[in-house]
């Protein structure tokens, strides 16, 4: 049986905690106070509770479902623009008082001061990130740091600045920082340490210091989001290129390198996300799955099943920012100025493009077991694109709940990147610093040319012009580019537009998909001599047709666009699903019904009850 450090599913003690809803409900073991602080048992069996709060099986492998860089067969009411302060319903609190709870009681003087601010560091951590998440969400909200009672006056207060929000979090994860005692790589990489909290703060004030700079002058309710902040972008950029820089130095961590790639599909990068156990030298924290607890995961089931899961595809427009393996900027044409086929097109590049969906080469054990050359299922990926960062390649994981793979929920790589980014907008990144972030990110990637060691000085214009048309900065776009590319379905990328000010990328980025040679003909995409899809736009083919197995029949959202110029006369693949962005959707609003209840609140900007 593997042996494993599962914190969420084995503690009698989490019968015992909060699961409460607003800021007022306690925790149903107020009488058995004296056993959960009593000593040191104790104080690690309920911080093992706050571990609930992270994302579990049932999201860790999809939480970048909402982003531009994928398309998808459904939408939401939020991203069709047609949410409202009546259908907003997230505001919740429950969590953050629990773990206010345990800090206002973790005060016996029977267990040593050390080991009581090693547990109360851990639950400032966690309090750090639940209201990052409340931040990212709502912008400014109410700071409580206790657990109120019903006749506190704090129920009642309205939300506090961004300032005061950013600046608790910092306190925390520096308070987390120096009173967590435990600094090696935890077991399995299931539970924090010194090292977590740093890499948090690395997160959290790169975000906030982004915020504040694009959306200073650039989004519509900037001055609003940022009314009564003092603390400036450039503070809160530095205070995150220092705690990265603090795990840089350590040492603790590096980068999982190895085999770059391997036939099929497979390789270092890649390696992080089908393990069996987490890759420890590079994650820094995970969710674990296990076959032998039966605490298993749906990757496969969701990117891999005809019923269940959007059919997440990435787009073409995205794949075409991968740089070749010499580090020059790919070329969708060949030399001729036909479009590359999609063999020319998943190969030589950067080694993470076939790690993370299916490549031309791309290999998955058969139901006897051997590996078969496996080309994009076209009943699936809507683009052509199909994802495979999460999922295993046998077959026999496809039709359930069934992964025993490890998630990632933080990698040394993203401290890398949180770290070049901070210090590219800051203006002070040096040759060094490239190396050592991007450079390093692009070698373990394969990639052996380019600007692996210096800084770029040249404007991609595809890059520019298709996603970051106000970036003029050669340096902070292709931070951008290894940011989107290393972190792809991780949970970043919306976050990213987000701070950047680009949410209007969710709605104009396209949605487009492989090369097509010629429609109501036979194709072999990966070139194995298998046919594998037949691309027509007569609704009638599948009933007679001769390739009617692989036939991908064309309807009002997916379509084939003739391509013109093209000496082939071919033709890209599409799929129209309309989106909407409101410069308001930057933040949530506050639900109607909780601003009935605190008339204190004030609504977020662009949203009216």
């Amino acid at each position: 049986m593997k042996r494993i450090l599962y914190i969420l599913s084995s503690l009698a003690v989490l019968g015992m905690m909060a699961v409460s809803c607003d800021l007022t409900e306690a925790p149903q073991a107020e009488a058995g106070r004296a056993i959960l602080f009593g000593d040191e048992a104790g104080l690690r069996n309920y911080t093992y509770g706050f571990y609930n709060y992270l994302p579990d099986y049932g999201s860790a492998h999809k939480i970048n479902v909402m982003h531009d860089h994928s398309a998808k067969m459904n939408i939401g009411v939020y991203e069709q623009g047609a949410y409202t302060t009546a259908t907003s319903t997230s505001w919740s609190w429950g969590s953050i008082r629990n773990v206010n709870y345990f800090i206002k009681y973790n005060t016996d003087p029977t267990v040593s001061e050390t080991v009581r601010n090693n547990y109360t560091g851990i639950a400032r951590l966690f309090r750090a990130y639940l209201y990052y998440d409340k931040l990212v969400t709502y912008g400014g909200v109410p700071w409580i740091d206790k657990p109120l009672d019903p006749t506190d006056e704090e129920l009642y207060k309205t939300q506090d600045s961004r300032d005061v929000i950013i600046q608790h979090i910092m306190e925390d994860l520096d308070y987390a920082a120096a009173n967590i005692t435990t600094t090696t790589i935890t077991p399995y990489s299931n539970t924090v340490n010194k090292w977590t909290a740093l890499a948090l703060k690395s997160r959290i004030c790169l975000f906030e210091g982004t915020f504040r700079k694009y959306h200073a002058n650039g989004s519509t309710y900037g001055a609003q989001y940022l009314a009564g902040c003092t603390i400036t972008a450039n503070e809160l950029l530095q205070a995150a290129a220092d705690a990265a820089k603090q795990v840089m130095d350590a040492g603790v961590y590096k980068l999982h390198t190895g085999t770059v790639y391997e036939a099929g599909g497979r390789g270092a990068y890649r390696d992080l996300f089908i393990s069996d156990n987490p890759v420890t030298e590079e994650v820094m924290l995970a969710y674990s799955q296990n076959k032998e607890l039966s605490v298993l995961g749906e990757a496969n089931w969701y990117y891999n099943s005809t019923s269940y899961g959007p059919h997440l595809s990435m787009t073409r427009a995205f794949a075409k920012t991968y740089l070749n393996a010499d580090g020059t900027i790919y070329n969708e044409k060949t030399g001729t100025g036909a479009y590359k086929t999609f063999v020319q097109e998943t190969t030589g590049r950067d080694a993470r493009l076939c790690q993370t969906i299916r490549g031309a080469d791309y290999t998955r054990k058969d139901k006897s077991g051997a590996y078969v050359k496996t080309a994009p299922d076209m009943s699936l990926s809507l683009t052509g694109y199909q994802y495979t960062k999460y999922v295993m390649d046998d077959v026999g994981y496809d039709n359930g709940r069934t992964n025993d793979n490890d998630v990632p929920l933080l990698r040394y790589a993203e401290v890398l990147l949180n770290y070049a980014e901070a210090k590219a907008e800051l203006g002070t990144i040096t040759a060094e610093d490239w190396s050592k972030t991007i450079g390093a990110l692009r070698r373990r990637a394969g990639i052996t040319g380019g600007d692996l060691d210096k800084l770029p000085t040249v404007v991609d214009t595809y890059l520019q012009s298709t996603f970051y048309p106000n970036v003029t900065s050669p340096v902070i776009l292709e931070v951008r580019r290894e940011r989107a590319i290393e972190l792809i379905l991780e949970g970043f990328r919306l976050i990213d537009l987000k701070r950047w000010a680009c949410g209007s990328n969710w709605q104009n980025a396209p949605w487009d998909g492989v090369y097509i040679p010629a429609l109501d003909s036979p194709i072999d995409l990966n070139g194995d001599g298998v046919n594998d899809v037949y691309v027509t736009a007569d609704a009638n083919y599948q009933k007679n047709g001769t390739y009617k197995s692989i036939a991908m029949t064309l309807n009002a959202q997916q379509k084939a666009n003739k391509i013109t110029g093209d000496p082939n006369g071919g033709y890209l693949l599409g799929y129209d699903m309309p989106r909407k962005w409101n410069d308001n959707m930057y933040i949530y609003p506050v639900p109607e019904n909780v601003i009935q209840k605190n008339t204190n609140l004030t609504q977020n900007p662009g949203w009216s009850n």
